[in-house]
């Protein structure tokens, strides 16, 4: 039985909003094999305040003007009446998330809401979720873990959950250990009576 499922974020509950190739560009990071987060914090403290406050002023704005992905309201009408919970992971701000929620509508709806403020190692190590799991006191089987980049699925896989990906550009191929690729996010319901009918 799905009991829970954790959400990514940018581009999973909300539109894709944030252009990390223009925030890379920016702060002047040219190597794109690590994360925009974990560079900033490799960086010496000047430099490092200045691109983190950039980072987060960013985050700001895309919440500020944050827009539901297509079935996202009747998901969560749908996951609320039949009791499976309700989370989120993020590398953003835990004020980004939270302006975030807010402006959707959807305060209340999910818990934990789980950023980098956590100190947690971020995705797509797999903490973030095993912390999710510990909260709710589910097993792996009992939650979905759903996200629109490999990072997420990463992460999913590494706490031994399912993933779904959803596909925002049907010509790309999504990742390959993931188990469900979706297009709206009201495809999860069709995904959850399915797994809770066998």
């Amino acid at each position: 039985m799905i009991k829970g499922i954790a959400y990514d974020m940018d581009g999973t509950l909300t539109r894709p909003a944030i252009d990390f190739g223009d925030i890379r560009q920016r702060l002047g990071i040219s190597d794109r094999s690590k994360p925009i987060f974990e560079t900033i914090l490799a960086m010496p403290a000047p430099a490092g305040e200045r691109a983190l406050r950039i980072l987060e002023e960013t985050e700001i704005a895309a919440a500020q003007k944050a827009e539901p992905n297509p079935g996202l309201d009747e998901m969560v009408k749908f996951l609320s009446a039949h009791s499976i919970k309700m989370a989120i992971y993020t590398r953003n701000s835990q004020k980004a998330l939270e302006l975030t929620i807010s402006r959707l509508g959807l305060n209340g709806c999910f818990a934990p809401l789980i950023t980098r403020n956590h100190n947690l190692k971020l995705k797509p190590e797999p903490d973030m979720i095993l912390h999710i799991l510990d909260f709710w006191h589910l097993r792996p089987e009992e939650v979905l873990v759903v996200g629109d980049y490999e990072f997420d699925i990463m992460a999913g896989k590494a706490a031994k959950c399912r993933t779904i990906f959803i596909n925002h550009f049907p010509e790309k191929s999504a990742p390959e250990q993931t188990d469900f690729v979706i297009t709206r996010l009201d495809e999860i319901i069709e995904i959850v009576k399915e797994l809770n009918a066998t």
